[in-house]
């Protein structure tokens, strides 16, 4: 079984729902479910390693993250294009870059496709 959560609401969103996302995931690896999380949108400043949110709830947002990469979950960033500046802005660890043929690709394989 899997899951792609597409992410594209803001880390500072009213009523969390990165937040409830992400534990959704992390849930979901835990019950043995493969995930595959797209970062997307205003959810993008998540995946940026550099990014200045020292915010408790992006702290929480930026460790659940780390947990489900060490659980084996799958996170990318999709339409980092649309971020402008040159040289490209690091990624997280574990984070990798990706376009609309991957997101399409993966949700069509899925079992279930959640977007927050």
């Amino acid at each position: 079984m899997h899951w792609t959560f597409t992410i594209k609401s803001h880390p500072d969103a009213d009523g969390n729902p990165v937040l409830q996302a992400l534990r959704m995931a992390a849930s979901a690896l835990a019950d043995e479910i493969g995930i595959s999380i797209f970062l997307t949108q205003d959810a993008l400043s998540l995946a940026l390693a550099d990014a200045d949110d020292h915010t408790a709830r992006h702290t929480i947002q930026r460790d659940l993250l780390a947990e489900i990469r060490e659980l084996g979950g799958e996170i990318r960033a999709v339409g980092l294009e649309w971020l402008p500046q040159t040289p490209p802005r690091p990624l997280l660890e574990g984070v990798v870059s990706a376009g609309m043929k991957e997101l399409v690709r993966i949700s069509k394989m899925s079992d279930q496709v959640i977007t927050y």
